[in-house]
């Protein structure tokens, strides 16, 4: 293996290895560094030298990490990030600045709060790009690395080098079309039971989680997305039992299909009110006590005061508190 000596790295090389082991492609890697992909891969080639490794090799889903790579890519990934922190500007400019902000969030938040975001964003820095990950690929490794920089959803434990601020409490609702025959009727749990009724889950995670939560790499995130636990519980006191149809873990598709169809669903608040008039549909409060949950945003301690970080953030506060 050749020596790895810094002297004989372009600083360019890390930046396409870096783009590499987040696109798995040399086409999007180089589209993202504005390089063509024989640029990429004449890049690569030259730090599979200096490296004295493959690096990647190509596999059913990509250009896929080779145990050298998958070992150095996070602290790589860090130091890139550390250098782009020391060379930034003091004071963040949003009109004049063209930085990409990475979020990763749940589709919860993808739907409630982050459109008003983007607005708000788009007036004041028009030349910056947005970037949304999903919130089941790893949330503490991406605000670890850096490949995000705030992450916004319900958590409870937070590794010791994660801050959080909470954004805003949601409540749930039981949600039918308009003229569902049930929207005017006083709702009980006798007449719940009778309804059919869609569940939301994100089954692979659900099934993972304890107490509602999973574990990702010291962090708890919260994946239930209902109180099905309490409703059943509820039910069985009364002598009564649900009838689930459908099991889906896109609340869009939820959305639809109630509009479509004679089933209820429990959907978060804001949610459900952002889209009531678009799909049809009536808001019915729970009869029973449902608890609310936290929304929070969290994000790595070594960039939260960084002025662009700062910056989103307090738009972030600023649009949820209108919420």
């Amino acid at each position: 293996m050749n020596d790895a000596h810094i002297g004989n790295l372009d600083l360019n090389l890390l930046r396409v290895f870096d783009a590499l082991i987040e696109a798995r492609s040399a086409t999007r890697a180089g589209e993202r560094l504005g390089l063509s992909q024989s640029a990429v891969s004449h890049a690569l080639n030259r730090l599979r030298y200096v490296l004295g490794d493959e690096l990647f090799v190509r596999g059913p889903d990509g250009m896929r990490a080779t145990e050298r790579a998958a070992e150095i890519a996070p602290r790589l990934h860090q130091g890139l990030l550390q250098l782009e922190m020391a060379l930034a500007p003091s004071e963040f400019e949003p009109a004049r600045s063209d930085r990409r902000f990475t979020f990763t969030c749940t589709e919860y938040a993808g739907a409630a709060i982050l459109p008003a975001l983007i607005a708000r964003v788009r007036c004041a820095a028009p030349k910056v790009e947005i970037r949304i990950l999903p919130s089941n690929l790893g949330v503490a490794e991406a605000l670890r690395v850096g490949r995000a920089d705030l992450a916004i959803g319900s958590y409870r434990r937070l590794p010791e080098w994660c801050e959080s601020e909470s954004l805003l409490r949601e409540t749930r609702v039981w949600v039918v079309r308009a003229d569902h025959p049930a929207a005017n009727q006083t709702m009980t749990l006798e007449l719940l039971a009778e309804l059919p009724h869609l569940v939301i889950s994100a089954t692979g995670e659900d099934e993972r989680a304890i107490d509602g939560y999973v574990i990702d790499h010291g962090l708890e995130r919260l994946v239930t997305r209902s109180d099905a636990g309490l409703l059943q519980a509820l039910l069985t006191a009364r002598g009564l039992r649900r009838t689930i149809v459908l099991t889906t873990p896109h609340f869009l598709s939820a959305l639809v299909a109630i509009s479509q169809s004679d089933i209820a669903a429990l959907l978060p608040r804001r949610l459900a009110t952002t889209f009531a008039d678009r799909f049809g549909l009536k808001l019915i409060d729970p009869p029973y006590p449902s608890p609310s949950f936290e929304i929070m945003s969290i994000w790595h301690r070594d960039v939260g005061e960084q002025p662009a970080i700062a910056w989103v953030r307090r738009l972030l506060r600023e649009v949820t508190t209108q919420l």
